[in-house]
């Protein structure tokens, strides 16, 4: 795209009808236009579509700032999906410390990883086939959605700052998870993201 991108809501048919962030991280890639390129496992694909959706027109200016670190978050982690539910998780508990339903997902997350290292130790994880690894990871796809809209309910009416920054600050850290970074090395979501 010539000047400055400029990220919109939803899927598009190409680059000329606009694009949301994860089609231009495709588009950035050199991949095939699309949703769910390759470079980035597809659970955190899916996480960056939900707050490319929600996140207001200022705070979705902010996300071209992700488009490099999401065109790299590739991993072969099974339990990847989990440990995003749980991110989601706490940060729903970090706003609402009395949520049953996001402690109930960090409990779900935690005891799902552990048996999935039991039954799927690294070494043989290692062995299958990309796409299995992926499979694997996509059981848990549906609470990545579910731990998501708590955060939502638990961060403001939409268009607001205080929701803004929930979605930039679940965004960072799971990119950062992916990446297997121990924390977010990308600017803070409250220098991003101005208070109308």
């Amino acid at each position: 795209m010539a000047g400055e991108t400029r990220l919109s809501r939803g899927a598009h048919r190409d680059e000329s009808a606009g694009c949301c962030l994860m089609e231009h991280v495709s588009v950035v890639a050199g991949e095939p236009f699309g949703m769910i390129p390759r470079c980035t496992h597809p659970a955190l694909a899916g996480l960056a579509i939900l707050v490319n959706d929600r996140v207001s027109d200022t705070a979705r200016a902010a996300l071209v700032s992700r488009v490099a670190a999401l065109g790299r978050a590739r991993s072969d982690d099974p339990a990847l999906t989990w440990r995003l539910v749980e991110h989601a998780a706490c940060l729903t508990l970090s706003r609402r410390p009395d949520d049953a339903g996001a402690a109930r997902r960090v409990r779900r997350a935690a005891r799902a990883r552990r048996v999935r290292g039991r039954v799927l130790p690294p070494a043989v994880a290692a062995r299958l086939p990309g796409w299995a690894r992926t499979a694997v990871a996509l059981l848990a796809a549906d609470e990545v959605v579910v731990a998501v809209h708590a955060l939502l309910a638990a961060s403001g009416p939409p268009g607001s700052t205080s929701r803004d920054h929930a979605l930039l600050e679940l965004l960072d850290g799971a990119v950062a998870l992916t990446l297997g970074d121990p924390a977010p090395a990308l600017a803070s979501p409250q220098e991003e993201v101005s208070t109308p």
